[in-house]
């Protein structure tokens, strides 16, 4: 390999780096979402509804559940595909360096937070974290191969 082709190959990895990098934290982030939803308490399906993944500014509102209903339990699935397909949908849009927002705005979400539910354990936020920065761990930059050695 000569020097010259050593540095048109670094110049085609620099240029794909922004995009391989997006695609990791796009991963992590929904891996975050995916992990926050499905650990979230189930009563009437407003919690797990409410976690928002926006980009660019935080959502400052609440929304009604996706599927109401009374007493729907931790096996509700509903309310938890409608929160993880919107979060997908506005993940696929994310540019390079915007900034990702993963919100809910109920009153109680920090309450739930601290393990007042039997459905689930204190923390589970903190814990969706650390399944998210897991998902960054071992990732594997593609910035593609220009070919040859």
């Amino acid at each position: 390999m000569t020097l010259e082709s050593f540095s048109r190959r670094i110049t085609i990895r620099a240029g794909n780096l922004p995009k391989a990098v997006n695609q990791i934290v796009r991963k992590s982030a929904l891996a975050i979402d995916q992990t926050i939803v499905m650990a979230t308490p189930v009563d009437k399906g407003r919690a797990r509804s409410n976690w928002i993944v926006s980009l660019g500014l935080p959502v400052l509102t609440e929304i009604e559940p996706y599927a109401p209903g009374s007493k729907l339990g931790i096996g509700e699935a509903a309310n938890a595909a409608a929160a993880i397909e919107q979060a997908k949908s506005t993940l696929n849009n994310r540019q390079p360096e915007q900034t990702i927002y993963i919100t809910n705005n109920l009153d109680y979400i920090e309450k739930l937070n601290r393990g007042s539910s039997a459905q689930a354990p204190a923390m589970f936020v903190e814990q969706a974290i650390d399944a998210g920065l897991q998902a960054i761990v071992g990732a594997r930059l593609n910035t593609g191969r220009s070919g040859g050695n």
